[in-house]
């Protein structure tokens, strides 16, 4: 029986805007496997970056609770939950994120010398996934002289040099071309099997439906459903 690493129970989410209340999540109940590849599906507004930034620990559920490997996040003091994204999280923007004036192994080696790392050892490590990833031959590359799928995939090494137990990717394919979207994709699959590392995307990109072992559907704040990748029926330009 797989692993469980993400608990999620009866979260609700409710922000308030003057007097008008929006209710961001409503009940959701799930539990992430350690090692899986979930993808987070949904139209905008339906709930999933907010579903997403309570795993991440962005931000806390009105009610309910969200616990990772045992560690309930809203019982955390803030240096906890520094330590904890620091060392339990890499993450993966749409915009990549990176710093314009570093490069390539610079933008890998800062978040390990933040979390305590040595510098000697921070340098091996930044080395070591910026290989892993392809970019090998790119190290002393700043983010403008790099292509976006380059960019893209910089960001993949730093979410992946500090070990972490989960990847949160939001919407990583979304400022990339079609060819380098896939690449991205398999890279993310690749890495999910190889490390053992969990996956969860945030998405609207069905491509990324192929490679999950699993697919939460949003609407509305709710799940409306959960579907095994064996369990989909992908056609081009559909899925059932």
């Amino acid at each position: 029986m797989p692993e469980t690493l993400i608990e999620i129970k009866d979260v609700c989410k409710v922000f308030t805007r003057g007097k008008t209340e929006v209710h961001a999540l409503k009940h959701i109940c799930l539990d992430v496997h350690r090692g899986e590849y979930l993808s987070i599906m949904g139209p905008s507004g339906s709930g999933k970056s907010t579903l997403f930034n309570m795993i991440g620990a962005l931000d806390h559920p009105t009610s309910g609770s969200v616990d990772v490997a045992g560690l309930r996040l809203d019982g955390l003091t803030r240096r906890q939950l520094a330590h904890f994204r620091g060392n339990y999280i890499g993450y993966v923007f749409q915009a990549y994120n990176l710093l314009p004036a570093y490069d390539a192994m610079t933008n890998c080696t800062l978040p390990l010398l933040f979390s305590g790392v040595s510098p000697h050892d921070a340098r091996k490590r930044a080395k070591s996934v910026l290989e892993r990833v392809g970019l090998g031959h790119r190290l002393d590359h700043r983010p403008d002289e790099m292509s976006g799928g380059q960019q893209q995939r910089v960001a993949v090494a730093r979410a992946l040099a500090n070990d972490p137990a989960i990847i949160l990717a939001d919407e990583p394919t979304a400022n990339l071309d079609l060819q380098t979207g896939d690449e991205i994709i398999d890279l993310l699959s690749e890495l999910c099997r190889e490390f053992g590392v969990t996956v969860i995307s945030a998405t609207h990109d069905h491509k990324m439906l192929d490679r999950s072992d699993r697919v939460l559907w949003i609407k509305d704040g709710g799940v409306d459903r959960l579907q095994r990748r064996e369990d989909l029926n992908i056609r081009v330009g559909t899925v059932d």
